[in-house]
């Protein structure tokens, strides 16, 4: 791959180390670019085919799989942080270890809220069906029979004669408050003025 890259590079470079004429085409420059780009392309491809060829080949011979690269454990990380203050005082903590971090009070919470949920996303619309299926076997409005609907007429009609009857005693009470505040206003009037009261 190197080799056939650096081959493609100096092909590339050698135009122009050489010495040019004055009329150089530019197209004939873009074109022998091109063409080693596509050498060099063909070139990387042959390499890469023939690595893999090679690796299957080792694999077959080897009478198994061509095993993958395990990439190395990482380094444990530290369980205790050492703290120097301004005062030259050390403080020690530790971290606790990665199953005691969330305590289980919250994941048991975590878990019910998540539970509680779900059933009023399900059962809100299970208990709307129950009631509209309900809704639908009474039979819609209920027929009120007639003697009730007659007697409803008849208390209908008494409280408007007694709404009547209200007004007209209330009537009377205005007409009567009115005489008396009249009267009284006509005394006060007739009394000297000392003796107002």
């Amino acid at each position: 791959m190197v080799i056939a890259t650096f081959n493609a590079y100096l092909i590339l470079q050698e135009p122009q180390t050489a010495a040019k004429p004055a009329q150089a085409d530019p197209r004939a420059a873009a074109i022998s670019a091109q063409a080693a780009e596509r050498a060099a392309d063909k070139a990387l491809a042959a390499q890469i085919r023939e690595q893999v060829r090679s690796s299957i080949a080792r694999a077959a011979q080897g009478g198994g799989e061509a095993v993958a690269p395990v990439p190395p454990t990482p380094p444990a990380l530290p369980r205790e942080f050492t703290i120097r203050g301004p005062n030259g005082q050390t403080t020690t903590f530790g971290m606790p270890n990665s199953n005691d971090i969330i305590p289980q009070q919250v994941v048991d919470i975590s878990i019910a809220f998540f539970l509680t949920m779900a059933a009023i996303i399900i059962g809100l619309p299970l208990a709307r069906a129950f009631g509209r299926r309900m809704d639908r076997k009474s039979g819609g409005t209920a027929q009120i029979p007639s003697e009730v609907s007659a007697q409803l007429s008849h208390l209908s009609q008494a409280v408007d004669a007694i709404a009547v009857e209200v007004e007209r005693i209330s009537e009377g009470q205005r007409f009567t408050t009115r005489l008396l505040s009249e009267q009284r206003d006509a005394a006060r009037d007739a009394l000297p003025s000392g003796t107002n009261r």
